[in-house]
């Protein structure tokens, strides 16, 4: 990684995208969850998908959240280094990882709180070779 700092503009630009991708994703993310409650399953495109390949919908699901993760975790790594000019530590990556882990699992259950958590650990291991 390079010690250079970049400027303000480019850091608010990036935390700008970051964040709007988060939350593209996270509202993704809550219209699968609607789409598979048990009222309106049958008539859904989860349910579709569902009856189809119950893989795919677990595929999705996870892809989503996993989006979720890598947004929010650059987005919450560049404003720690904007607000306190210090680089985020690993506390930071793994409340982020917990935290959208067990969303995962409350949201969609096992089978997708723990592919999102073996995805989510494939980023973090990136993060860690940048690093080095």
């Amino acid at each position: 990684m390079s010690d250079d700092t970049p400027e303000r503009g480019e850091v608010i630009r990036s935390t700008v995208i970051t964040l709007v991708f988060t939350v593209v994703f996270l509202i993704l993310g809550l219209t699968f969850w609607a789409w598979s409650s048990p009222d309106i399953i049958e008539t859904s495109p989860i349910g579709i998908l569902s009856e189809m390949n119950l893989y795919v919908t677990v595929l999705l699901e996870s892809l989503t959240m996993v989006g979720i993760f890598i947004f929010l975790s650059v987005t919450v790594i560049t404003l720690k280094h904007f607000i306190s000019g210090v680089r985020a530590g690993w506390f930071e990556v793994i409340l982020v990882f917990i935290t959208v882990a067990a969303m995962a699992w409350l949201m969609f259950g096992s089978a997708v709180g723990g592919t999102t958590a073996i995805f989510s650990l494939g980023f973090v291991v990136y993060l860690y070779w940048l690093q080095q």
